[in-house]
């Protein structure tokens, strides 16, 4: 979480706040206590959640302690654009464009503050998941190994690091894919109650009811996926691509594949997450010779936490910094 913290702050607010390590660490704090909160407070009856939350949340203490952080550097850049004026060069990432969405409607400094927090909140856990699931299921099938590696660096020769680099890597692409629909992160996904009585395609819901998708009947449907949906294939979507004339990406949504949700609420932020994770992989496979720390080189089990899965967080891995390439 702390590599992915980093990463994704590189780009929400930049150096040199996006290597404080104690900033990194208060927003996955964050993250976790809100988790907490909502647990706690789902047990507590309506009427007394807004008194039990202002006694024990933690939540308060870390908003101020991520905006002692946070606020100098928005002051820092007002100062600069004061300054300069029109040939103020403004940085190009998430917190300038969230300072100027602020000032365009008439926001405060603290929602700017509280706005990076919730990024932070939706970027770091779920990426961190979603990349750790797939590294271990390649080390797993190391036999893939080498025929990534190839392509990687076959992209980054004619490309750089780039996003044409990126787009190149079209079987990591699909290997990431696979991660994403047989390492799934849970049995159910997108909650909802029903507000009021509705009948749904014919099927009559009361008001009050709890309605989820199911992950593990769409994502191992032998209709959508084949007859061995529930093997590992990570030329699968290449394969059905191919078949299809249709893209199947990291980013691909539809009833079959909820990882990001889908419809008009899938999530915004999975184009930036599919990029951050194929450049993580890439880096990751270039620079470092890689295996599980295990004699049998299975797969640790992931664990099951009521309807969550999760990589098993005690899983190793051994690393070894590979020759000096001409891909640094």
């Amino acid at each position: 979480m702390n590599i992915v913290g980093r990463i994704s702050n590189r780009v929400l607010v930049g150096l040199p706040l996006c290597r404080n390590e104690e900033y990194i660490n208060a927003n996955i704090d964050f993250a976790v206590e809100v988790m907490i909160m909502a647990h706690v407070l789902a047990l507590v009856p309506a009427p007394l959640r807004s008194f039990v939350n202002r006694i024990v949340t933690p939540i308060e203490g870390r908003v101020k302690q991520i905006a002692n952080f946070i606020q100098p550097v928005v002051d820092a850049r007002r100062a600069e654009e004061a300054r300069l004026g029109e040939s103020y060069d403004k940085p190009f990432d998430f917190l300038e464009w969230t300072m100027d969405s602020a000032i365009k409607h008439g926001e405060s400094d603290r929602q700017i503050v509280i706005r990076m927090m919730l990024t932070n909140f939706g970027s770091i856990h779920t990426t961190s998941l979603t990349f750790t699931n797939a590294l271990l299921t390649l080390l797993a099938h190391s036999q893939y190994i080498d025929p990534l590696r190839t392509e990687i660096e076959q992209a980054i020769k004619e490309e750089g690091w780039t996003k044409a680099a990126m787009d190149k890597m079209e079987l990591l692409e699909s290997f990431m894919k696979e991660s994403q629909r047989v390492d799934i992160i849970g049995a159910v996904l997108g909650n909802r109650l029903a507000i009021g009585d509705l009948t749904l395609n014919g099927v009559f819901i009361p008001k009050g009811t709890m309605l989820a998708s199911n992950i593990l009947d769409s994502h191992f449907s032998k209709a959508a996926w084949g007859p061995d949906s529930l093997e590992f294939d990570p030329y699968r979507c290449l394969k059905l691509q191919k078949e299809s004339g249709k893209p199947i990406g990291i980013t691909t949504t539809s009833p079959f594949v909820l990882t990001f949700g889908h419809g008009r609420h899938a999530c915004p932020g999975r184009y930036f997450a599919a990029q951050e994770m194929k450049l993580m992989m890439a880096y990751t496979l270039v620079h470092y010779d890689i295996k599980l720390d295990s004699r049998t080189g299975e797969r640790p089990k992931n664990w099951w936490i009521g309807n969550n899965c999760m990589p098993d967080p005690r899983a190793k891995i051994l690393l070894r910094r590979r020759r000096k390439a001409e891909f640094e």
